[in-house]
């Protein structure tokens, strides 16, 4: 297997808009930590495959899709670490700049012959974040795809669906937040191991109920309690079976939407404080929304790269952690915010009012058809 991993900065050299709270609406160019984007290559010597990971909320399909026309023999699948202090992926200024920098990346990397094995885990983790809607359980997982070479941890692939949000929208400066902040430190305790992150279905998700502030402090914290589970877990014996395969599927949903009426008395009594803050500023939204319904995404790509018998999904919609439902846990790994951003997308039996409720426009015969299809990748070969 020919493989190559590089990092690079992507920091915008200007001022920029954040992207993820509705009060960001000014410039910033104080970066706090800075931002990456991880670039994985995989060549079995019949597919080429590159996953990259960016620090940012989500990014445009057009980036993925000009890099997939300029890399023809290669399939590129862009994902985000869904920070909320990243620079905006509504900046076209922006987008190009980081275009250019991926392209100039991918076509410089350092590509080595290995002989990998790889290895899979899955474990509830909701030391960093649990539910965000009150008296709602909810499925939070941390899963870990590590490559060995000589039993020598050479990648590892992260993926957690809660929230990056610890630190509040009017934030000054810019951050990768605590999954970044968890690579920083796994990287200087494994200076000679890759690693990436990925968000998961995280539309539920959140840390709101286990952080104790919101600052970068907390950032620390939290990112320092994901650091150490992931450690732990690369510490613990697993399967190793050979690595010499990989492959890339993808599929087009069509998609349908709707845009009734909220029903209010279905709001809770007993939320906190935040959740009924949230729920207002949901109301104001869907306002906007129903003033541009025909620009509403028709289409969604959802896609598939195997690692030999395992399984990474890619769908652009925050989908509720409902959605995990839909695939098999013991071989596949649901990543959203991933070939381009899109809105939430809330359970299909879910019958309470949250913020995500109101962004949510999709009938429900659109979300069967998309669990009908992540439920396929994942278990068909």
């Amino acid at each position: 297997m020919k493989t190559a991993f590089a990092r690079i900065n992507i920091n915008a050299p200007f001022p920029c808009h954040q992207a993820g709270f509705i009060q960001q609406t000014y410039d910033v160019n104080e970066y706090n930590d800075d931002l990456y984007a991880r670039i994985a290559y995989f060549d079995d010597g019949n597919h080429k495959v590159i996953h990259i990971s960016c620090d940012n909320l989500g990014l445009p399909i057009s980036i993925q899709n000009e890099l997939n026309d300029y890399f023809k023999d290669t399939d590129i699948t862009i994902s985000c670490t869904h920070t909320h202090f990243g620079c905006s992926p509504h900046n076209s200024e922006y987008t190009e700049y980081l275009k250019n920098k991926l392209i100039n990346a991918i076509s410089n990397l350092e590509i080595k012959e290995r002989n990998l094995t790889i290895s899979y885990q899955c474990v509830p983790f909701t030391e960093v974040g649990k539910s965000r809607i009150s008296n709602h359980e909810a499925n939070v997982l941390l899963q870990l795809l590590t490559f060995r070479e000589n039993n020598n941890p050479v990648f590892v692939f992260i993926a957690h669906n809660c929230h990056p949000t610890i630190m509040n929208g009017d934030t000054p400066f810019f951050s990768k937040e605590y999954p970044g902040y968890a690579l920083e430190k796994l990287t200087e305790r494994y200076p000679y191991t890759f690693f990436t992150f990925s968000q998961g279905a995280d539309g539920d998700i959140s840390t709101r109920f286990t952080r104790q502030a919101q600052n970068y402090e907390e950032v620390q914290r939290l990112g320092t309690l994901l650091a150490e589970k992931v450690s732990s877990m690369m510490c613990e014996k697993t399967v190793e079976v050979p690595f010499n395969n990989v492959t890339y599927d993808k599929r087009i949903i069509n998609l349908e939407h709707t845009f009734e009426d909220i029903d209010m008395s279905k709001i809770s009594s007993d939320l906190s404080p935040r959740e009924l803050e949230t729920i207002k500023i949901g109301a104001i939204v869907r306002k906007n929304l129903a003033k541009k319904l025909d620009t509403l995404p028709k289409e969604a790509l959802i896609s598939r790269i195997r690692f030999g018998n395992y399984k990474v999904i890619f769908c652009p919609n925050e989908l509720f952690s409902y959605y995990i439902q839909a695939i098999n846990t013991d071989d596949s790994i649901l990543i959203c915010y991933s070939n381009g951003y899109a809105h939430y997308v809330t359970g299909i039996d879910d019958n309470f009012i949250t913020y995500e409720s109101f962004t949510d426009t999709l009938t429900p015969e659109t979300k069967k058809r998309l669990f009908n299809e992540l439920h396929d990748l994942s278990y068909e070969n």
